[in-house]
């Protein structure tokens, strides 16, 4: 940290609440602290506070402070922290290797989440950043990504940033950490000073009590007390200050008013090479080597050895060992503000070729480039397209605002601008920069581009806007670059393959099939391996939305086979997601949960980020039709809260349907109609969704709220897309007789005809599927009210692996036989419905079944009260009883994970249900929860 020598008034609230949270760190309880207020009000003082009750309270200390130069070195801030605890998270020669290894930043990031949650396993862990709105885009990313992921862990986060701030990475980071409730990370605002609170200050300073001409000049510092505390230095530096009988007077005026004036008045006493030193120390930035300042300054670094000692002694610099940084960064920004426009140009160009000679990598050069350079600079253009190449996989941001500024210095008619402008269009869409991306591509495509070029940039412009939910916008761009005859071969198809999906987002299931088989056939001629499986996989949700499941399993498996057979970009495309969905429809549950697990291990092993979300969605999707509820909801929350922290909003829709659905199940229509409402407001914002994910969980919803005509208003597209569109009674086939029974209570005969003639149709495509044969029947005897064939649906459903709908058709089946006078039959049926609703936590269906056997005079009370209104060890489900047992083990969220075969969102899911339903906020407290419990159990 910083040195800061100035007392601390006026904070002793939010010392407190500091304190407070470096306490229960130690008692094993993490969090997130953020600090903010203006420049030199008083931020680092307290992080400084912060973490020297931590060091005497034992708990291991990781502090870094970003410069404004550190912002383009990827991660930067974190590891510097990381590095600087004893013993390190992460020591050097692991740094050295992650540039090596690391070069995908989620991947990255996964790695450092392992190693901060098992060192702080062994030992509680706080992480200071002190000016944070100067960290770098990974770092920003690593705060939004592993606060919440580690919220369970002895790990606290004491952050500072400084307010106002520009938008940046790091301010849309550490906003969402605060807004986001799930978290509870801590905001203290500083303000100034009080009049007060600014005499005890200079009473503290000054050693005596001020009179009114300390206290008159004292304003001028507007409270600020690193400002005021500039000030009074000064005073007694200069000898300007007399205390006679306890009381401070000043003998003598003409300070400055203004700060820079002031830190310029402090520095005026410095020896020329001093102040030399701290020139070139301002240009540099960030913390440099005696070496490094020497060669800016042009000297031996021996004649600068008397000027380190002087600016050490004086606070302005802080040794920290092998380099020095400036005391405070407010220093450091008055000594380069002081400094002329031309100087200051003239000593980055400098420290560019000097940095460069020295070893720094070409990341740690361009900032200097960027603030040195002039158009046509072919030299500055090649070390921002290095620099850009060299953070890329981990900083796309901050690679394409160096390309940006290299475009900038080119040429309009030079022969590397249409490179550069592809690259730096992919990498703005990379980051949800739709729109600069957009202007700047379009006014590419107005000029002309080369045919590769501009495949390049309407194919890295596809890509991201798939990615992130866009897809009318993907839709537009593939048919733009697709109408070129000619675009390469090799770009074709992988347009094609982007094409076949977002094809299928808009509803355009036979172009997408079209777009899905061509994009196969070119890909095998070129060689494109990734875009064969992207391609297949596409045709394999035709297949399923045409009924064809297996057609679907058989697709499916050819692109596993290719991808696992090339690896690579083919292989990260995870063809295994589909595979296993068409798996779940064929009722092959256990082949698609290994195909799951297999795959989602990959995935987080490589770091692909796009597909996490999906993982989740899937799996949730299979523990739902398993009747799992417990478990699919942990995976839709984990599936969501990636989606939020990556700001991966492709899958945000579903997920949100999936768990209304599970709330509508629970009897929590609240609950359900907010998460609809959030579902379409992503809708309203672009992002695509199927109707399938969507309108049907609305109507459900509408439904269970009293309002049946809006459902089957809703629905009206479902049924008239039968019997072509198949996909939802693929996926669900408890939906088809929902769905007869929605339209016959809405009088609409003709679309529950059309539902159960779809039904039949499906089931005669898929024999040996029993789910659906087993909804085929049960649909019919909806609509015929006919027993015998419901009995026969809950005899077909006897062999299905979807408990929820074999209940629906025993629920349907003893009403009915209620109704035609078989009483036994009715009471036997709605038992046994009632039973496997308990079993499976659907509350609202439970309560249904209730009031059917009370009113056939039957009394039974419900057999699985709603954990929601629960707390202590009995709500706990059955996961999360086992991911508690093993944590208080003291297991790693990800060492949980792989004896669970789950991923760490979901254990991390699961474990934040059960400190909020056991009432303890720490592994440690957990673990003596256990403890106790099985030791009385005992």
């Amino acid at each position: 940290m910083p040195v800061t020598t100035g007392p601390l008034v006026g904070r002793d609230r939010v010392l407190a609440r500091v304190r407070h949270a470096v306490s229960a760190l130690g008692e094993g309880t993490g969090g997130c602290v953020v600090v903010e207020g203006p420049a030199g009000i008083g931020k680092s003082r307290l992080l400084t506070a912060g973490t020297d009750a931590a060091h005497a309270a034992g708990i291991a200390v990781a502090t870094a402070r970003p410069t404004e130069l550190d912002r383009i070195i990827p991660a930067g801030a974190l590891l510097s922290a990381l590095r600087s605890a004893e013993p390190p998270v992460v020591d050097e020669a692991t740094t050295a290797a992650l540039t090596e290894r690391g070069s995908n930043r989620f991947w990255l990031l996964n790695w450092l989440g392992e190693r901060i949650e098992e060192f702080a396993m062994r030992r509680p862990l706080l992480v200071a950043l002190d000016d944070a709105h100067w960290s770098d885009e990974l770092t920003a990313l690593a705060l939004r990504t592993l606060v919440p992921e580690l919220a369970s862990a002895p790990v606290l986060w004491l952050v500072a940033r400084r307010t106002p701030q520009p938008r940046s990475p790091s301010r849309e980071a550490i906003d969402w950490l605060l807004a986001e409730d799930t978290v509870g990370a801590v905001r203290l605002r500083l303000g100034e000073l009080s009049a007060d609170e600014v005499a005890k200050f200079c009473a503290l300073v000054l050693g005596a009590v001020p009179d009114d001409t300390v206290l008159d000049l004292a304003q001028r510092s507007g409270g600020n007390p690193f400002l005021l505390e500039q000030l009074l230095t000064t005073l007694l530096g200069e000898g300007r200050v007399l205390v006679e009988d306890y009381t401070a007077t000043i003998v003598e005026s003409g300070l400055p008013v203004s700060f820079l004036g002031a830190v310029e008045h402090r520095l005026r006493d410095l020896t020329p090479t001093g102040r030399r030193l701290l020139d070139v120390a301002s240009v540099i930035g960030r913390k440099f080597t005696l070496h490094e300042a020497a060669g800016l300054a042009g000297v031996p670094a021996v004649q600068m050895l008397s000027a380190v000692d002087e600016a050490v002694r004086l606070g302005l610099l802080v040794d920290s060992g092998s380099e020095f940084s400036f005391g405070h960064d407010l220093i450091r920004e008055a000594v380069y503000q002081s400094l002329s426009g031309p100087v200051r140009y003239a000593l980055h160009r400098e420290a560019a070729t000097v940095l460069r000679q020295e070893g720094r990598g070409a990341a740690e050069v361009a900032e200097h480039v960027v603030r040195s350079a002039r158009r046509g600079d072919q030299r500055a253009v090649a070390v921002l397209r290095e620099a850009a190449e060299e953070i890329a996989p981990k900083a796309p941001g901050t690679a394409a605002d160096l390309l940006l500024r290299a475009l900038e210095l080119l040429a309009d008619d030079d022969p590397g601008r249409e490179r550069v402008l592809a690259d730096v269009v992919r990498l703005l869409v990379s980051v949800g920069r739709l729109v600069q991306a957009r202007e700047l591509a379009g006014d590419a495509l107005r000029r002309g581009l080369a045919p590769e070029n501009e495949a390049a940039i309407l194919l890295g412009l596809a890509e991201a806007l798939k990615h992130s939910g866009k897809d009318s916008e993907a839709v537009r761009v593939t048919t733009r670059a697709l109408d070129r005859p000619d675009v390469p071969q090799a770009a074709r198809a992988h347009l094609l393959a982007i094409r076949a999906h977002a094809l299928l987002y808009v509803n355009d299931v036979a172009a997408a099939d079209e777009a899905g088989t061509v994009a196969a056939q070119v890909g095998a001629a070129t060689g494109e391996d990734a875009a064969v499986v992207f391609g297949t996989v596409a045709r394999t949700v035709v297949a399923m939305y045409r009924g064809r499941l297996e057609e679907a399993i058989r697709l499916g498996r050819d692109a596993v086979q290719i991808a696992d057979r090339t690896g690579g970009a083919a292989k990260q495309r995870y063809p295994s997601l589909w595979l296993g969905r068409a798996l779940v429809t064929a009722d092959r549950f256990t082949e698609a949960d290994a195909m799951f697990e297999i795959g989602q291990r990959e995935a987080e092993r490589t770091g692909t980020a796009w597909s996490q979300p999906l993982w989740h969605f899937y799996r949730a999707e299979l523990r739902l039709a398993a009747g799992r509820l417990d478990d699919a909801q942990a995976e839709a929350e984990a599936g969501l809260a990636v989606t939020e922290r990556l700001s991966a909003e492709a899958l945000s829709v579903p997920l949100l349907g999936m768990l209304a659905e599970l709330a509508r199940r629970r009897d929590q229509l609240p609950t359900a109609t907010a998460l609809l409402e959030r579902a379409r407001g992503r809708l309203a914002a672009g992002i695509g969704a199927m109707p399938e994910d969507i309108d049907w969980t609305s109507a459900l919803v509408r439904e269970a709220c009293g309002d049946p005509a809006a459902a089957l208003d809703v629905l009206a597209g479902t049924y008239e897309s039968f019997p072509d569109r198949l996909l939802l009674l693929a996926r669900d086939p408890w939906a088809g007789p929902e769905l007869v029974r929605i339209a016959l209570a809405g009088d609409a005969r003709d679309w529950a005809r059309a539902t159960a003639e779809a039904l039949a149709r499906l089931a005669d495509m898929n024999p040996g599927v029993s789910s659906i044969a087993g909804a085929a029947a049960h649909a019919e005897g909806l609509l015929n009210r006919d027993p015998n064939t419901l009995r026969r649906a809950v005899r077909i459903y006897r062999d299905s692996p979807r408990p929820l709908a074999r209940a629906s058709a025993m629920e349907d089946a003893g009403r009915l036989a209620r109704a035609v006078g078989r009483r036994s039959d009715a009471v036997d049926l709605l038992n046994e419905a009632l039973e496997t609703y308990a079993r499976c936590g659907a509350l609202r269906d439970q309560a249904r079944a209730l009031r059917e056997l009370r009113s056939l005079g039957v009394r039974r009370r419900a057999l699985a009260p709603s954990r929601a209104a629960k707390v202590g060890w009995e709500s706990l489900t059955e996961a999360e009883l086992k991911v508690v047992r093993l944590v208080s083990q003291g297991l790693t969220n990800r060492a949980t994970a792989n004896r669970l075969f789950l991923s760490p969102h979901t254990v991390d899911t699961h474990l934040r249900h059960a400190f909020a339903k056991l009432g303890v906020s720490s592994r440690v407290e957990l673990a003596r929860r256990v403890l106790e419990r099985e030791g009385a159990a005992g």
